[in-house]
């Protein structure tokens, strides 16, 4: 069903519906991208992991050692060991949370050309382990050589540091281009508005191509019947005003009686 409101669907930052949107808002731009730039891109969506428990900050984990099998190179080697104690220990508590983001690719040689996050409600929260982590992820890309666009689609958290005000707006898009840092075209955009047609840079001699964030949206939101499924009596962090408070509540009633 489609979305109560002309824009984004502030409910969906409630727990745990921005992890169950984000991978399907992801899918949408990504096909929505590779309709209009294959064969010369390849779109891909990456994940990684992320783990926080007490005694470590936030670690973005990748495999240091890869175990294979090939037929051809079968064998055995035979190691010798002094005698070892071996015991059985718990693990420590830690909480792991997948993250994505896109990624968009010269297919001819492999080299990334631009990066896609969307920001999670971690990214926002206050302390090293959340938008200090994320400023650290945030400075290798930005010496990487790739474009880098950030979506900040949730209006609680930490906004992204930036040197001066950020436009009005309770969300943003923020479009790194490479061949102009350190500046950076900054969109913002109230919630109750359309989401905005987005720059998305590309090899020089493509220049940019633009993403219909509106319609991403759509795709991902309608087929999940959202609009059935969200808390709208929860309150939100921030709270809306009385006066959104009374528009949402005429919204969801209209959408009711048709």
């Amino acid at each position: 069903m489609p979305c109560p409101f002309p824009g984004m669907d502030p409910f969906l930052e409630l727990p745990p519906y921005w992890s169950d949107f984000t991978p399907k808002f992801l899918t949408a731009i990504s096909n929505s991208l590779l309709s209009s730039l294959m064969p010369k891109y390849e779109v891909r969506i990456e994940e990684y992991l992320v783990l926080q428990h007490d005694e470590q900050r936030l670690h973005r984990l990748r495999p240091d050692v890869v175990i294979s099998s090939h037929d051809r190179e079968r064998g055995s080697v035979a190691v010798a060991v002094e005698t070892s104690a071996s015991t059985e220990l718990d693990y420590p508590e830690f909480d792991p949370m997948t993250q994505r983001r896109l990624v968009l690719a010269h297919r001819a040689t492999g080299r990334v050309i631009t990066v896609m996050e969307i920001l999670s409600p971690v990214n926002k929260s206050p302390g090293e382990d959340g938008i200090a982590a994320y400023e650290r992820k945030r400075e290798e890309l930005l010496t990487s050589g790739c474009h880098l666009i950030e979506m900040d689609l949730l209006r609680g958290g930490q906004r992204l540091p930036m040197q001066g005000p950020l436009p009005p707006g309770d969300y943003f898009a923020y479009i790194g281009r490479k061949d102009r840092r350190p500046r950076c075209q900054v969109i913002g955009w109230p919630w109750r508005a359309l989401l905005p047609q987005v720059p998305v840079p590309l090899l020089p001699e493509d220049g940019e191509t633009t993403l219909d964030l509106a319609a991403a949206f759509r795709t991902a939101y309608d087929p999940s019947f959202y609009d059935r499924r969200l808390p709208y009596d929860r309150q939100l962090d921030p709270p809306l005003t009385e006066h959104d408070r009374e528009w949402v509540q005429e919204r969801l009633e209209s959408m009711t009686s048709t």
